[in-house]
């Protein structure tokens, strides 16, 4: 999508600078969240601390990441991110080599816990239904064997 956005504004060099360095922050931060968030939600203190922090570098990154978009050609955007010895890029890079790659799934366990009792119980019924429905197709399969082999003696292994 940032490639898509890229073109859709134009063809400044700036816009591909801005967008390609927005997919590398991206990867980052969300390897970033996924690899430290859980620690910061013992409490509610911590986590409203860590959400603050987040928010700042959110806000320093997306400040770093569109200074081409504003100044559209490459010669300006390289010479401010030099000046800022490409720290951003550089702390992306490094935390994508480093960090394991891990999947937001564990959030998603966590909210089947909160979800409500009628939830839960739906999903056993619809559990217990494709598991009938799967004995009564399979059980289907086999008296369509036996009919054919009953019908047509021949075709007995």
């Amino acid at each position: 999508t940032f490639l898509l956005s890229a073109i859709w504004h134009g063809v400044y060099p700036g816009y591909y600078l801005t967008f390609l360095t927005g997919i590398l922050m991206t990867l980052a931060a969300r390897n970033l969240r996924n690899n430290l968030r859980h620690h910061f939600l013992g409490s509610p203190h911590i986590k409203s601390g860590y959400d603050a922090v987040t928010w700042l570098v959110t806000q320093m990154a997306i400040s770093y990441t569109v200074v081409p978009f504003v100044l559209l050609s490459v010669k300006p955007s390289l010479k401010f991110y030099s000046s800022w010895y490409y720290c951003l890029h550089v702390a992306c890079i490094a935390i994508l080599l480093t960090m394991p790659a891990r999947s937001s799934q564990k959030g998603c366990k966590g909210q089947e816990l909160l979800q409500p009792t009628w939830v839960k119980k739906l999903d056993k019924e619809e559990e217990k239904l494709s598991a009938r429905d799967s004995c009564s197709a399979t059980n289907n399969n086999c008296r369509q064997k036996q009919e054919t082999t009953w019908r047509h003696p021949t075709l007995k292994h």
